[in-house]
């Protein structure tokens, strides 16, 4: 069993981008003539690393998976016991068959079980996740006169964007990756605030924070990815 944790979540949250065209009919506003249109780049994985929620659903995640994995291991090992013992018992096999293949069926249907709890929970809370990134895109956007949000998955320490699994990964990515954008242009921290922002009217027992400052050796231009 494995955490989204949300690097899987960023997978999913696809397609987050919408032109200008809704944002002018949804203010009533029209952009003057020769103004250009402005761009603005969000890093989803920084969202869901500093997102308060996300967070809390990530150690949700974790005090969920923790039992049932110890509890997996558990009959792991007494499986691995037991056909030991079967080894070193060859006069009594068949019953040792039985008694195997009985506890290989509680892990079976125990992972299953588990596998399936656990992916309904996180496919509902994606849904919920995905609608609420793109809604505080959305109000970002609007107040500061954006009309195409972008989003890309980086490294957000100097450690991860360095490594060789990182480069590799931007080596093949099938999406455009930013190589290079001007101050202002990334967003992701006004995301990540007005997520938390809302969060904790909603949550106020939630711990309150920004985004953390750059990593050692990298800058970040309004947050987000880390940048050498």
């Amino acid at each position: 069993m494995r955490w989204i944790a949300f690097s899987l979540v960023a997978m999913v949250l696809g397609g987050l981008g919408w032109m200008g065209g809704d944002i002018v009919a949804q203010t009533g506003a029209a952009r003057p003539a020769g103004t250009g249109n402005r761009v603005a780049l969000i890093n989803l994985s920084h969202v869901l690393k500093n997102y308060q929620k996300a967070v809390s659903f990530n150690n949700e995640m974790k005090d969920l998976i923790s039992p049932l994995t110890q509890k997996q291991k558990g009959k792991a090992a007494q499986y691995e016991a037991l056909m030991k013992e079967a080894q070193s018992k060859p006069d009594q096999r068949e019953a040792y068959e039985k008694q195997i293949r009985n506890l290989k069926r509680e892990l079976e249907d125990g992972a299953n079980e588990a596998q399936v709890n656990i992916s309904k929970k996180q496919d509902d809370m994606l849904i919920v996740l995905f609608k609420e990134i793109q809604e505080a895109c959305q109000r970002v956007a609007m107040a500061q006169g954006y009309d195409l949000v972008l989003h890309y998955n980086d490294a957000t320490t100097s450690q991860e964007y360095w490594s060789a699994m990182n480069i590799a990964r931007k080596l093949q990515a099938g999406a455009c990756m930013p190589l290079h954008y001007g101050p202002g242009v990334e967003i992701t921290n006004e995301v990540v605030n007005a997520l938390n922002s809302a969060f904790t009217r909603t949550a106020p027992g939630a711990a309150t924070g920004g985004a953390p400052g750059a990593a050692p050796g990298v800058t970040t231009s309004g947050a987000g990815a880390a940048r050498p």
